[in-house]
């Protein structure tokens, strides 16, 4: 099979990313199970700061979400994993602290997620250094990370990708299709299938991939992006 490449200018660096520490006290686990009505076609916005993130589209009608919280026994009484209806469907964010809390050690929750949402929804989803793994949603995806990696598979609408550090891999369905857009640093793009390509410079790259409407907008520094 065919495959097209961009590259971007080499980059050397060294980075320390921020990551949750749990000091000042013995670090606890804490379990939440909730079911959300969600409508159709309603959208799931999601902000969470570190810890895995899985999202799955079923024939489910409602939202069904599992998350693992894990810090010190302060940090759990006083951030919350709030969950809202909101009019245009469900938002949840992992680290809603309460107002009168001023700890200033790195006040975080760590937070992983396992979420079960109808599979037509749309995706907003926010992070900072959270792994994202989508699967089988057929809505159209935005999802932000600063050093996660994030894998998107059976996509069928458009996908807006970004991340600094961490690479995207995205998986279509195999009627989707339509215009690349790669904006990047020093990352890669690749595809396994033919490509039309549009532009080529150092750092931007556009092209068609198939036949379909879609857009797909990838922006990295340094991650990679590969469609399958």
């Amino acid at each position: 099979m065919r495959m097209a490449m961009i590259s971007g200018v080499a980059l050397v660096c060294a980075m320390t990313l921020a990551s949750p520490v749990f000091a000042g006290g013995q670090q606890e686990t804490e379990r939440i199970d909730r079911i959300v009505p969600i409508g159709a076609n309603g959208s799931l916005r999601l902000n969470n700061f570190s810890g895995k993130v899985t999202i799955t589209g079923t024939n489910r009608a409602d939202l069904s979400v599992h998350a693992v919280r894990r810090a010190t026994r302060d940090r759990l009484d006083h951030i919350h994993l709030e969950i809202t209806q909101t009019t245009s469907g469900v938002s949840i964010e992992a680290n809603k602290k309460d107002e009168d809390y001023r700890e200033r050690d790195n006040n975080v929750v760590e937070t992983d997620f396992d979420i079960e949402v109808p599979a037509d929804i749309s995706l907003d989803v926010h992070v900072f250094s959270s792994n994202v793994e989508v699967r089988d949603v057929r809505g159209s995806q935005k999802v932000h990370s600063f050093s996660g990696e994030v894998a998107l598979s059976g996509v069928w609408a458009s996908v807006d990708a970004e991340t600094f550090s961490g690479d995207i891999t995205v998986g279509l369905a195999n009627s989707a299709g339509g215009r690349v857009d790669f904006d990047s640093f020093s990352g890669s793009l690749r595809t396994d299938g033919a490509v039309q390509v549009r532009s080529s410079d150092r750092r931007h790259f556009t092209a068609d991939i198939g036949a379909g409407p879609n857009e797909y907008h990838f922006k990295t520094f340094s991650g990679d992006v590969k469609i399958r």
